[in-house]
């Protein structure tokens, strides 16, 4: 026997199929919404892993920086150790030197460049120096 569907049954299963209709638009689009924001994690996390091997290519070459300032200070001072042994050994023992003929130069013989441009570059002394000026 066939049962026989009345006019109301179909006017519920087409309800029930235009709301399973607007269901899988709903999840079709927010499953495209899902997609595009993977795209955009994924495009941040290949950004962050460039970004950490710049950082690490910064640091070494920091580091090389470092090392070669290193060796020119150590050059500087045999230099200046052979050049004070130079005029230790020239100078007349009998002849004394006064405190202002040496003081400009032992001020600038013992000025580090480097610790000067890091103290600088301290966001301290930058605030410390806007406020003055």
């Amino acid at each position: 026997m066939k049962k026989k569907y009345s006019p109301n049954r179909r006017k519920e299963l087409h309800t029930i199929n235009q709301r399973l209709s607007g269901i899988e638009n709903t999840l079709h689009e927010q499953l495209l919404e899902i997609k595009n924001k993977l795209h955009e994690i994924e495009g941040h996390v290949m950004e962050t892993r460039d970004n950490g091997k710049k950082i690490e290519n910064i640091l070494v070459e920091l580091a090389e920086v470092k090392q070669h300032l290193a060796q020119r200070n150590n050059r500087r001072t045999r230099k200046r150790r052979d050049k004070d042994e130079a005029e230790a050994a020239t100078t007349p023992k009998g002849k004394k030197t006064s405190k202002k003929d040496g003081f400009l130069e032992d001020l600038l013989g013992n000025i580090d460049i480097a610790q000067i441009i890091n103290l600088l570059q301290s966001p301290m002394v930058q605030s410390m120096l806007k406020n003055i000026l």
